[in-house]
C-alpha cells in the first residue's frame, strides 16, 4: 500500500493538481479566445455596414464670410424658370429662342418642356435638332421643372402636381424611357429641381416652400422646410448657398451611401443606358457619367448556384460512399478507405480551383458530348453491372464479395468512361449535327462558357464531398449495433434494415453533415474564383457564368476605398456569409446534440 502522507508525495499530489487546474483554464482560454475572436470579426462586420444604412439629412447653417466672397464662383445645376436676382446661366442665353419652360442640357441632348410633353432635342451638331416628342406627365397635369444629373443620361421630370419622375436614355432608342415615379414629397407644383455637383442627387423645391431630397435610384431619402428666398447655387464642396432677406444660408447635404438601401441592393433596378429593370452587379465604373451598380442580388445567386450545384453533385456520392463503407464495405478495406478519403479534405482550394480551371474546364470543353453521355452511362452501367453480378454463380460471388465492390469495380467503371468518351464523336454527328455547342446555343439558346457553374459543381463538390462521407459514416457507424440485428432477425433483409432503422436513426446526423457541407460550400473562395469566369449573371443553366460574394469580396476588396460605398457593401456580403455559415453550423450542432440524446435513450433501452 502507497503512503500518500509523506512530504514528497503531498508536493507531488499539489504540483499534479495545479497542473491539472492550469491546463483546464488554458483550454477554457483557448476555447473562450475562439468565441471572442468569432464574435468579434461579426461586430467587426456590423460597425462596418451600419453606415450605409444611415438616413440622409441636410443641416443648414448660416454662410461665413468666405462663402460670400466667392459666390460669383458657385454651379448652379439648373436651369429655367429663373425669378428676379437669380443668377441666370449662360446656357440659357444660349438656348433662349426656344422659347418659354424649363429647359435641362447634358452632354450631348438637350430637353425642353412643352405643356405635357417633353422635346428631345440633339446637340452633337452644336446647334439643337429636335429628334422627338413623348408625353412625360399624365393628363391634366404640366411639366413644371426639368433637370439633368451628373453624365447627361438621365432627365428629372417635375409636374404642377407635385410628381417627379426619372427618365432615362435607353440603349437603341433617342427618346428617354420613364422609371416607376418617385414618392411625393407634396402636393404643390415642384418649383425648381437642384442637382448636386457630381452626385446622383438632387433637391426638389415646390411653391410650398417644401424641400425634399431625392436620389437617382433609391428615391425620397429627406424631406424639410425651405429657407426663405431662393436657392443660389453649390460651391466647391457641394454646399448649396441660399439667399433669403436675412443673408445666405448654407445647406449641406449629408447622403455619403444615399444610393444603398435594400430596394436598390435586392430588387431590379432601371439603370441608365437599359430598356428596363434588372439585377446588376457592377461597383467600379471608369467614367463618372456610369452609373455604379450595388445590386446584391446577382451575387448571392451566384453563391447559392455554386452551392447547389456543388451539393448536387457531393451528396449523393458521398451518402452513398457513406452508407456503402459503414454498412456493405469489409472492415478491412473500410479502414484504409476513410482515412484516404477524409485526408482529401486537407486539399487546398487554391490547388482544386487552379485543376478545374486550367485542366478540367478546357477537357470538357472539347468533349462536351463525352461529359454528358457519362452522365447516362455511368449510372445505367452500375446498375447492369449490380445485375450482372446478382447473375453469376455461387462460386464467383464468392470471389467478387459485395464488400469489396469498390476495388472490383473500378475496372467497370474505366470501361463505361472510355466507351462514352470513344462514342461521344458519334453521338454528336448524330444528334447534334456534329456541333454540340451550336446545337445548344440555336436549339436552347443556351451559351456555353468555358468556366461554367457545371465545372464548379464537379470541383467544389470535390472539396465537399469528405466533410460529408466523415460526418455521414460517423453517423451511421454510431447507430446502436443491436437496432440492425434486431430487424436482421426480425427477417428484414439488408437493404430494408439500412431504410427502415439504420438511415432513420442516422438522419440527424446526416442533415448535420449536408448542412456543414453546404456551410463549406457557400463560404468557398478560390476554387470559384479560379474555376469561372466571375460574371455577375442571375441564369439556372449550368453552363453560364457566375460570381458569388466570397470570389467579388477577394477580387474587389484591394481596390475599393476604405470607408467608400463600394468597401462597406463588401463588408456587408462578408457579414452575410458569416450570418448564413453561422446560422447552418449552429443548427448543424444542434441536430447533432439530439442525435447524442436520441442514441443513449436508445442504448437505454437496448
Amino acid at each position: 500500500m502507497i503512503d500518500f502522507s509523506t512530504s514528497s508525495a503531498r508536493r507531488r499530489q499539489r504540483l499534479r493538481l495545479v497542473r491539472d487546474r492550469l491546463a483546464t483554464l488554458l483550454i477554457s482560454a483557448c476555447g473562450i479566445g475562439v468565441v471572442g475572436a468569432v464574435l468579434a470579426i461579426g461586430v467587426f462586420l456590423a460597425v462596418e455596414v451600419v453606415p450605409l444604412f444611415t438616413s440622409a439629412k441636410i443641416e443648414q447653417a448660416p454662410a461665413a464670410d468666405q462663402d460670400m466672397r466667392d459666390i460669383s464662383d458657385l454651379q448652379r445645376t439648373w436651369l429655367r424658370p429663373t425669378s428676379t436676382g437669380a443668377f441666370v446661366a449662360r446656357t440659357e442665353k444660349r438656348f433662349a429662342d426656344l422659347g418659354a419652360g424649363p429647359l435641362a442640357v447634358g452632354e450631348t441632348m438637350l430637353w425642353r418642356a412643352d405643356g405635357r410633353d417633353l422635346e428631345v432635342f440633339s446637340l452633337a451638331e452644336g446647334e439643337p435638332r429636335l429628334l422627338g416628342r413623348v408625353t412625360a406627365v399624365e393628363e391634366g397635369r404640366r411639366i413644371t421643372a426639368l433637370a439633368s444629373l451628373v453624365g447627361g443620361r438621365a432627365l428629372i421630370v417635375g409636374d404642377d402636381g407635385g410628381g417627379v419622375r426619372r427618365w432615362v436614355m435607353g440603349p437603341d432608342s433617342v427618346l428617354p424611357i420613364p422609371t416607376p415615379a418617385y414618392r411625393q414629397a407634396g402636393q404643390a407644383p415642384i418649383r425648381v429641381l437642384m442637382p448636386v455637383p457630381d452626385r446622383r442627387l438632387f433637391l426638389a423645391l415646390n411653391d410650398a416652400g417644401e424641400l425634399a431630397l431625392y436620389q437617382a435610384l433609391a428615391g425620397l431619402l429627406w424631406t424639410g422646410a425651405a429657407p426663405a428666398g431662393e436657392p443660389l447655387g453649390f460651391d466647391a464642396e457641394a454646399r448649396l448657398l441660399w439667399s433669403d432677406t436675412t443673408g445666405i444660408e448654407r445647406l449641406v447635404v449629408d447622403a455619403e451611401h444615399a444610393e444603398v438601401n435594400w430596394d436598390t441592393l435586392w430588387r431590379p433596378q432601371h439603370y441608365q443606358g437599359h430598356a428596363e429593370s434588372q439585377h446588376r452587379w457592377q461597383a467600379s465604373v471608369t467614367d463618372s457619367a456610369d452609373e455604379p451598380k450595388y445590386g446584391l442580388a446577382p451575387l448571392a445567386w451566384g453563391t447559392l448556384k455554386a452551392a447547389a450545384y456543388a451539393l448536387l453533385f457531393a451528396i449523393p456520392l458521398a451518402l452513398g460512399a457513406a452508407i456503402h463503407s459503414s454498412c456493405f464495405m469489409s472492415r478491412q478495406l473500410r479502414h484504409r478507405l476513410k482515412p484516404t478519403i477524409e485526408m482529401m479534405e486537407a486539399m487546398p482550394g487554391v490547388v482544386i480551383g487552379f485543376v478545374a480551371g486550367l485542366v478540367l474546364a478546357p477537357y470538357i470543353e472539347r468533349h462536351l458530348a463525352g461529359a454528358f453521355a457519362l452522365l447516362l452511362v455511368l449510372p445505367m452501367g452500375l446498375l447492369v453491372g449490380g445485375w450482372a453480378w446478382s447473375l453469376l454463380s455461387p462460386h464467383l460471388r464468392q470471389r467478387l464479395p459485395l464488400g469489396w465492390a469498390g476495388l472490383w469495380l473500378m475496372p467497370w467503371l474505366a470501361v463505361l468512361i472510355a466507351l462514352s468518351l470513344w462514342l461521344s464523336p458519334a453521338l454528336e454527328r448524330v444528334f447534334f449535327g456534329g456541333d454540340l455547342h451550336l446545337w445548344l446555343e440555336q436549339v436552347l439558346g443556351l451559351d456555353y462558357v468555358s468556366r461554367n457553374a457545371m465545372i464548379v459543381g464537379l470541383a467544389m463538390g470535390f472539396a465537399v464531398i469528405p466533410t460529408i462521407y466523415a460526418l455521414t459514416e460517423d453517423a451511421l457507424s454510431g447507430v446502436p449495433a443491436s437496432l440492425g440485428e434486431g430487424a436482421l432477425a426480425l427477417g428484414a433483409t439488408r437493404w430494408q434494415t439500412l431504410w427502415k432503422v439504420l438511415l432513420p436513426a442516422a438522419s440527424p446526423g446526416i442533415f448535420s453533415a449536408v448542412m456543414i457541407g453546404a456551410g463549406r460550400a457557400v463560404g468557398e473562395t478560390m476554387i470559384l474564383l479560379m474555376a469561372t469566369g466571375n460574371s455577375a449573371m442571375m441564369t439556372l443553366s449550368p453552363l453560364e457564368d457566375m460570381r458569388s460574394m466570397a470570389a467579388n469580396i477577394a477580387i474587389e476588396l484591394p481596390e475599393a476605398a476604405l470607408g467608400g460605398t463600394h468597401y462597406r457593401l463588401l463588408m456587408l456580403s462578408a457579414l452575410l456569409l458569416f450570418v448564413f455559415t453561422f446560422c447552418v453550423n449552429t443548427l448543424a450542432e444542434v441536430v447533432r446534440g439530439r442525435l447524442k440524446r436520441r442514441y443513449r435513450r436508445l442504448e437505454g433501452r437496448s
